[in-house]
């Protein structure tokens, strides 16, 4: 039984932006968006369904004349609801409607400093970030920021950290860039899989500060310290049991269509559109979502089928494997386990003392696929070594 708790909802393709990391390739609304009385209808659905949260995004929702009314009746049917803004567009009389409707907190796009932010999003729109993160704190609504990483802004981390915790920000989301939408054209920007750990490592380092670090869906998985980043966040014990789309996710286009992931925008992926027929009969039907439902870690390849965690894991991030290799079946090269391994591995076969093998398995730490690594590769260097001798 598959329950949904949580949704992401792009409610306008519209944008007042041209982000150049944009997954949707966001510019004007779509002519088959939902109407509001579709989308009032929506919400109640939502609600007798049973959902918990949901994440209001796009586009800009701001710039849909009516985005106020859908927060507002998702509230009053019992949602926890958010926002995702550029900010470009906001005002203080929006701020104090926000605030009248009991939105739970809005997010804010942040993409490196000024110069940075502004070059991969719109001049100006660093400021009005600012200034819209001061009015939300002031009025006190809770704020939050995500930053998409890419080899632009990777090293201006610790200097957005500093930003966000001198305006009050609550918490930081950070994810990376995916070559998908307008990112197709930026591919040489996307950070390398050895990138995933020093980012893990940044946000270790600030564990126990403010804003609190909050790790995507594309990162993380079995590091120590990215589990403990996000228990620190949750403030309860928590591991990855795999993705959620289409389990305990929804995903939900701006003309009704539904998905698993809003990030996943294969059309051959919708599971139904809310114009032909209910959300409960969309979600309660056996073949929706049966790409993620039915997945299975037997279906994985490369290191993933082998890794000790592959049967609760089941490769991390479905969105992040199949944008990048076209299959939900691929190995998960940006997960921070894989990327250690491979880091280990070069290092390993860089060895050329037998010592260095036996002082690295005393200090292994119990980690089966790491100490099956050493081993494996220690008894290549000796067979290498003994053939060399012959």
């Amino acid at each position: 039984m598959f329950v949904p708790r949580t949704a992401v909802w792009e409610i306008t393709m519209a944008c007042n932006m041209r982000c150049k990391h944009c997954g949707s390739s966001c510019s004007k609304p779509l002519d088959n968006e939902l109407t509001t009385a579709e989308a009032l209808s929506l919400c109640d659905q939502l609600a007798d369904l049973g959902l918990k949260r949901i994440t209001l995004s796009g586009g800009e929702p701001t710039t849909r004349g009516d985005w106020l009314n859908i927060a507002e009746r998702l509230i009053q049917n019992g949602i926890t609801t958010s926002i995702i803004t550029n900010g470009w567009s906001m005002s203080q009389e929006m701020v104090s409607n926000i605030k009248n409707v009991g939105l739970k907190s809005v997010a804010i796009s942040l993409d490196g400093v000024k110069e940075t932010h502004d070059s991969i999003r719109k001049v100006g729109s660093f400021e009005k970030s600012m200034n819209l993160i001061s009015m939300l704190v002031e009025a006190g609504i809770t704020v939050s920021a995500i930053t998409t990483i890419n080899k632009q802004n990777l090293d201006e981390l610790d200097a957005l950290f500093n930003i966000l915790a001198q305006k009050g920000v609550y918490s930081w989301q950070l994810q990376f860039a995916l070559p998908m939408g307008n990112f197709k054209n930026h591919i040489d920007k996307m950070i390398a899989p050895e990138d995933i750990k020093s980012i893990i490592d940044f946000a270790y380092s600030k564990i126990e500060k403010e804003p609190m670090i909050v790790l995507a869906d594309c990162l993380g998985y079995y590091s120590k310290n990215s589990i403990q980043i996000t228990e620190r966040f949750l403030q309860d014990k928590w591991s990855w049991t795999g993705c959620g789309a289409g389990k305990s996710v929804i995903g939900i286009l701006c003309d009704g269509s539904i998905v698993g992931c809003t990030s996943i925008r294969d059309r051959k992926l919708v599971a139904g559109n809310i114009r032909n027929q209910s959300l409960r009969s969309i979600w309660g039907n056996p073949d929706s979502f049966r790409w993620n439902r039915e997945f299975s870690n037997k279906q994985l390849k490369g290191f993933c089928k082998e890794c000790q965690y592959s049967e609760i894991c089941k490769g991390g991030c479905s969105n992040s494997r199949y944008c990048l290799t076209g299959s939900f079946e691929s190995e998960n090269k940006y997960c921070s386990y894989n990327a250690s391994y491979y880091s280990l591995k070069t290092l390993l076969r860089s060895f050329n003392k037998e010592s260095q093998f036996t002082n690295l398995l005393e200090r292994a730490d119990g980690n089966s696929d790491f100490n099956k690594l050493i081993s494996d590769e220690y008894r290549r260097f000796t067979a290498r070594d003994s053939h060399v001798s012959e």
